[in-house]
């Protein structure tokens, strides 16, 4: 191993535990989304539902073969389950072609109401922009299904799917509310992404630098819309800026540019890039006029989507869709973001900086109090981060393992406990939650808190 490598990967352990925001300018005071208690009982309660996702980890074998890409069925019982209800996986929608032979078959009492099958779900290649209608529609990929079924009839049914245009779908819904006041899904260092296929992606370095398994394309269609991203710039390659995981190169930069530029032409929908850290070739000896290098790119390619941070931190999805301009760039660096008014004061990370599930619930679950007030755009970054030992010695595992560790609890904590609370949320291999989902039920359900909807 390369250890002056390892050398510099590990220094990036040791960040601040909580990133903070520039000096705020004038903005609009946040319009608080306040449930009566009624209402935010009656929201909490179990109601029934199936879904689908994929487990992070991933392995090889001695003989060459590999367990990844598990698929993982996930469901909320009713108040009223009966004995005989089960949960079915199907390779047909159920609902058109019946429920007599699933390939799993699970009692709805199965403990935890989850179950890890063995069936791997394939790596996403069918969703080349050039196959897409535009704009793009909502698809079941692979024909996986799962349904919860009760004496023939089912009840609940879903599937893996896209979600490329959910925030237009919700217009009425989530249209006037302040950007700030809708729960938005994320994903954490979104350009760390790789797909798992050989053994030179089971190395100390990739188990402890890749957090996605998606390309930022396949991101946005599944309805992700905030990438977290990390850039540093090398003199010694052609491409010059790289999406990084600290001191490590994943991806060229231009790959996400593109995709968000493919996807914006695509798409009415919001789309929040959040310029978050420079690791390398920014701040060192000849490096002046990097970041407006950096700037011009972005504006040369992104330019015409991008929105004016003069529309404060109060603006909404209705001020975005006024301007037809529905992408949001925050800038990490101050001085560079003042000269621009197209680049948005960074937004806030609260980051627990733990490898504990229970000590990053604790923190977050603080942190949801201490921002409901909030009158700016903040990222609950929910993933587990491991210590400069850990990497060193493995004793995590890597990002999938630790993952693995919360990625079931996060789908329930943003679904039944902070919903009133969250703005976004930043988490590692998103295909293992539900968030996309959870966040279209929260934000209808604070627009029936407002008074924007009634159901």
């Amino acid at each position: 191993m390369n250890y002056l490598l390892l050398g510099l990967f590990l220094s990036s352990f040791s960040l601040p535990g909580l990133a903070g925001a520039k000096s705020e300018h004038a903005r609009h005071t946040r319009s608080i989304t306040i449930c009566p208690q009624a209402v935010a009982t009656n929201f909490s309660s179990p109601r029934l539902q199936v879904f689908l996702t994929i487990n992070s980890q991933a392995r090889v074998f001695w003989d060459g073969t590999f367990e990844k890409r598990r698929l993982e069925l996930n469901w909320v019982n009713p108040p009223d389950r009966q004995e005989t209800d089960y949960i079915g996986l199907y390779r047909d929608d159920p609902q058109w072609f019946g429920q007599d032979l699933p390939l799993l078959r699970i009692p709805a009492s199965y403990p935890g109401q989850y179950y890890l099958s063995s069936l791997q779900f394939p790596d996403i290649n069918i969703l080349h922009p050039s196959v897409l209608p535009t704009p793009p529609r909502t698809m079941c990929l692979y024909n996986y299904w799962i349904a919860y079924v009760r004496s023939g009839t089912v009840l609940a049914v879903n599937c893996v799917k896209t979600q490329p245009v959910w925030m237009w779908e919700m217009k009425e819904h989530i249209g006037s509310i302040p950007l700030h006041a809708l729960m938005i899904p994320g994903t954490h260092n979104a350009g760390a992404y790789d797909k798992f296929t050989a053994y030179t992606d089971d190395t100390v370095v990739t188990r402890y630098s890749v957090n996605q398994g998606e390309d930022v394309w396949t991101q946005l269609l599944f309805g992700i819309r905030y990438l977290d991203l990390r850039v540093s710039y090398y003199n010694d390659t052609p491409e010059k800026f790289w999406l990084v995981h600290d001191f490590v190169k994943q991806n060229p930069l231009y790959e996400a540019v593109h995709a968000v530029k493919r996807f914006l032409r695509m798409t009415k929908e919001l789309v929040i890039i959040d310029f978050h850290r420079f690791p390398f070739g920014f701040t060192e000896e000849n490096t002046e006029g990097r970041h407006e290098e950096l700037v011009d790119y972005i504006n040369s390619e992104l330019g015409e989507f991008m929105a004016p941070d003069w529309l404060g931190k109060g603006a909404s999805m209705n001020d975005l869709w006024h301007l037809n301009r529905t992408l949001i760039v925050t800038y990490q660096d101050d001085f560079v973001e003042n000269r621009h008014d197209n680049l948005w004061t960074e937004a806030l990370h609260a980051w627990g900086n733990t490898r504990q599930p229970r000590r990053l619930f604790t923190y977050l679950d603080k942190t949801m109090t201490g921002k409901q007030s909030a009158s700016y755009l903040w990222v609950a970054m929910t993933h587990l981060t491991p210590s400069k030992m850990d990497v060193f010695w493995n004793l995590t595992g890597g990002f999938r393992q630790l993952n693995d560790k919360i990625a079931k609890s996060v789908t329930k904590w943003f679904r039944d406990i902070w919903w009133q609370k969250a703005n976004i949320v930043a988490t590692d291999f998103f295909l293992s939650n539900n968030l996309v989902d959870v966040s279209r039920t929260v934000n209808r359900r604070r627009a029936v808190c407002r008074g924007i909807t009634r159901k």
